[in-house]
């Protein structure tokens, strides 16, 4: 048991420290909306020499953060998968010191990403929070442990209205559980059926994405189905729930 604890506090540490470098963490939150990114830009975006970046990213790909893919004379870099993204989520979350997402850094610099943005392959912000409030409310999703159950009443409305909750079931990783949100500190929906949730209201225009960016944006048709399908009210100027 003594050798087990302190393998997993070695462990831990060892991931502390890697994130816990202004640059790399610079990286690893570029690539939190699951872009792929080629070494040249993440080394602009962290503000340091390619050779350095390269030493960076090889750290980060050997420690299991990232995961990169060789195109033609350049490598591409990503998150590793889901898991990754969602501690990196929850540790920016822990670390906002109590403070209200009014008075955060990233609503005067970006409220944009505070009321919508991607988390790796999944919807996340202020809208995030309240498609999950709306789903739990109307009792189509039910809170089961660590977990989120889709009910029968839930699984027929998401798939009249064209949601792939067959490709969610089929996925291999959790279904739908509660990702915690660090621009509100309260959960947004995570998961496979979170993933196709996202897919559809691109597909749907219901919400668009940013270019070069994490955020997404709410389009007229958006916000006019968001009212109709799950009672979602959101202000003229799509940057508030109402």
């Amino acid at each position: 048991m003594y050798d087990r604890t302190m393998d997993a506090s070695a462990r831990l540490s060892k991931a502390a420290s890697l994130i816990g470098d202004p640059s790399r963490a610079a990286m690893l939150w570029s690539l939190l909306g699951g872009e792929s990114r080629p070494a040249s830009e993440l080394a602009m975006l962290a503000n340091v020499s390619p050779q350095t970046a390269s030493n960076h990213l090889r750290l980060l790909v050997d420690a299991g953060f990232l995961k990169a893919e060789a195109v033609g004379r350049n490598k591409f870099y990503q998150l590793a998968g889901w898991p990754v993204a969602a501690a990196l989520e929850s540790l920016s979350s822990a670390i906002s010191c109590g403070a209200t997402p009014a008075e955060g850094t990233a609503q005067r610099v970006a409220p944009e990403l505070v009321f919508a943005r991607t988390c790796y392959d999944h919807l996340a912000g202020e809208l995030s929070v309240a498609l999950l409030r709306s789903l739990s409310g109307r009792n189509y999703l039910r809170a089961q442990a660590r977990d989120f159950h889709l009910t029968e009443t839930g699984d027929d409305y998401l798939r009249s209205v064209g949601v792939d909750v067959a490709a969610a079931r089929s996925s291999r990783r959790r279904f739908a559980y509660a990702c915690l949100d660090w621009s509100h500190r309260v959960p947004h929906l995570g998961g496979s059926l979170a993933a196709v949730l996202l897919d559809w209201m691109i597909h749907s225009r219901i919400v668009v994405r940013v270019k070069a960016s994490r955020a997404v944006r709410l389009t007229d048709l958006g916000r006019d189905r968001l009212a109709r399908l799950f009672a979602i009210r959101i202000t003229r100027d799509g940057r508030s729930v109402a």
